[in-house]
């Protein structure tokens, strides 16, 4: 038996159904939208989430219910499109009611039940924001680091003074620093005591090295200090909140960072920081550039003192420049990769991802940089690795031994390490027998792998091998090569969901389009015809709608079979398709041999115009047809009616004037066409 037929109102419930279940199995935050009413349709489960809403929000105002506003935003990309409706925009959007930071796309697409639709899907790009921000600040500093080591490399015993002042004063600036100074420890028959050996005032514009005092017993005034600073800690903070307040309170100072000094291995003494005008705690990347500044001016006043100290404060500080320059090269990598992820897209993805990660490895001396997915397999974790960059290394992509790797069985202890957001740093012959023997049989001697999150889940991994010499990545090095592994991993993520969105696109148009002629089929005319009357009545104008048959067609398939017969369609389609001139102009496929033409504001002159057109350009195709009683070619047949659009009419009522007139072409001769207007009776 036959089985039912659906309804138009079932077949629209289905592709609602369709949509909707792909759109909230996306992680994007995704608002769909009337653009004339502001009324949402549709908001997926990602963005009812990120803003707390309950119910599904349809039938509600975007702007008040998502941006907690009384009217549209000014810059309200629905408005916008209105005026380009096949422009598709992209932009960067603070949002107003949780302050997250979100990329967004917006472009209209055709919504079951024949409406038009404003489609906007943003990802939250915060962290990464911040992330990136963060980076350009503390490159910032080491640049200002860089200069002032440069200054002072510059120093001689004739203008210790001037060099050493400049380059406190590059880093001052940039670091909100008031005073410092440098203070020596000296072990005393009673206890330890420091003294100061040089200062810098930027309120007296003077520096000197005159001791503001001389064997301080700081065991008395603030023994805690000794303690901490020993064991190679900071002191960082307000001095309001510090127990010692009222013997630092003395010298004016609100905030310190005191960062302690050592000299072959022995306490040497310590650099003092201060803000003489607000109470802060200084961020660790901030304590991470004094700490290594600290040094730098530490190591030059022990130059200025003695030939000796001069020789072994010129090893350290050269050997600190360049771990600098190689953490600034690390940092203008990280910089130039995510330029590259950033526009990234398309065909050219995996190409600019392959790219960036040779990049990183470059700069990082990795042989081999490698990305891993995780996965589940009846309750167990596995991870397979999808991406591979390798050069001076044997490439491992597309082999057994990384296409499904247990964590249980292969690295049970890295999966303990990545669900604490740990990264596994070292040497492959220090580690446990099970993952030294995985790691062997690829040829690595030391590595760095870096956890990835998404969304607080355990998505992955990014690696790092060296496959010539065992090393540790130092603390530096781990902490930038994390933040190039999240923008890798990220670009892929954000890859990955934007071909899912091209596959949902693409998957909406084909409902629209007839297989067999490549036009718009009945369901397109169906669904924009009615949209399509109630904007016109607005503006008054008219509309004519024609109504095409194939002259004889039945007899041509029986005359030259169902394949010539579809071919003759494709060509009958193809010609009305082409004969139209104008963008809003469009031709769908009725049913069968049959088409229907829709001319928006076309008048009767016009629409005649247009039908002998059509019909001219059809018998110019010249295509045989023995069976037909109106000419040796095939040829059309076309009912043609115009009317002023009103908002109380349908797309039916055109199709049915359009559909009376075909008959009388039929009957009177057909290869023809018959025209009424719409007011006719």
């Amino acid at each position: 038996m036959p089985g039912k037929e659906s309804t138009p109102r079932e077949s629209e419930g289905g592709q609602l159904a369709m949509l909707t279940s792909i759109l909230n199995g996306m992680d994007a935050l995704i608002t769909v939208c009337d653009p004339e009413t502001f009324e949402i349709l549709f908001l997926n489960d990602s963005i009812r989430d990120f803003f707390g809403i309950e119910g599904d929000g349809v039938g509600e105002l975007c702007y008040e219910l998502l941006q907690n506003q009384e009217k549209p935003c000014e810059e309200c990309p629905y408005l916008q499109l209105r005026q380009k409706p096949d422009q598709v925009r992209k932009w960067i959007h603070k949002e107003s009611v949780k302050g997250s930071i979100l990329s967004k796309t917006a472009r209209f697409i055709d919504w079951p039940g024949g409406k038009t639709a404003h489609l906007e899907y943003a990802t939250d790009i915060t962290e990464a924001r911040m992330a990136r921000e963060a980076l350009e600040s503390r490159e910032k500093m080491l640049g200002a680091l860089v200069q002032a080591a440069l200054v002072l490399f510059s120093q001689n015993e004739d203008n210790f003074l001037d060099t050493m002042t400049a380059g406190v004063n590059i880093i001052a600036d940039i670091m909100g620093i008031d005073r410092m100074s440098v203070s020596r420890y000296d072990e005393n028959t009673d206890g330890l005591y420091a003294s100061q050996i040089y200062l810098w005032n930027r309120e007296k514009d003077s520096a000197n090295t005159i001791p503001g005092f001389i064997n301080n017993p700081y065991i008395k005034q603030n023994p805690r200090w000794r303690d901490i600073l020993s064991s190679g800690e900071c002191v960082n903070g307000p001095v309001s909140l510090m127990p010692e307040a009222r013997a630092i309170k003395q010298f004016g100072c609100l905030s310190v960072l005191a960062v302690p000094v050592f000299v072959g291995g022995a306490f040497w003494g310590f650099v003092l920081f201060e803000d003489l005008k607000e109470e802060r705690e200084f961020t660790n990347n901030e304590a991470d550039i004094l700490r290594m500044a600290g040094i730098m001016f530490a190591n030059t006043v022990m130059h200025n003192e003695t030939a000796a100290k001069i020789r072994l404060a010129d090893k350290q500080l050269k050997r600190m420049m360049q771990e600098i320059e190689y953490q600034n090269h690390l940092l203008h990598t990280v910089n130039r990769i995510s330029a590259i992820l950033l526009q990234a897209e398309g065909k050219a993805f995996e190409r600019d991802l392959l790219r960036s990660m040779g990049i990183m490895a470059e700069a990082a001396r990795a042989d081999r940089v490698y990305i891993w997915e995780n996965y589940l397999k009846e309750g167990e974790r596995f991870c397979r690795q999808t991406y591979e960059w390798s050069e001076g290394a044997p490439p491992l992509q597309g082999s057994d031994i990384v296409s499904a790797v247990s964590y249980r069985d292969t690295a049970p202890n890295w999966e303990r390490a990545f669900l604490h957001g740990e990264c596994i740093n070292g040497i492959v012959s220090k580690m446990h027998t099970v993952e030294k023997d995985f790691l062997n049989s690829q040829g690595i001697r030391s590595l760095l792998v870096v956890p990835i999150y998404l969304k607080e889940q355990f998505w992955g991994f990014v690696g790092f091998d060296d496959c010539h010499k065992e090393r540790v990545f130092s603390f530096k090095e781990e902490q930038i090569l994390r933040s190039a592994s999240e923008l890798i991993a990220n670009a892929l993520i954000r890859n990955s969901m934007e071909k899912s969105i091209l596959y949902l696109e693409s998957e909406a148009d084909k409902i629209y389009y007839d297989p067999l002629t490549g036009i718009y089929n009945r369901r397109f005319f169906d669904s924009t015809g009615n949209q399509l009357i109630r904007t016109l009545s607005r503006s008054g104008g008219n509309l004519s709608v024609m109504m095409i048959d194939i002259d004889f067609f039945k007899p041509y398939n029986d005359a030259y079979g169902h394949v010539r017969g579809d071919a003759c369609l494709k060509a009958v389609a193809e010609t009305l398709k082409g004969a139209l001139t104008r963008s809003d102009d469009f031709v769908a496929r009725y049913g069968g041999e049959e088409f229907v033409a829709v001319l928006p504001n076309t008048d009767e002159a016009g629409a005649r115009m247009m039908a002998q057109r059509l019909l001219n350009a059809v018998r110019s195709c010249e295509i045989p047809h023995k069976s037909s009683d109106a000419a040796s070619c095939v040829t059309i047949s076309i009912g043609v009616t115009t009317g002023k659009a009103g908002h109380t009419q349908s797309a039916n009522d055109y199709v049915r004037r359009a559909d009376a007139m075909l008959y009388e072409s039929k009957h009177s001769g057909r290869n023809k066409y018959t025209f009424a207007r719409m007011l006719d009776s």
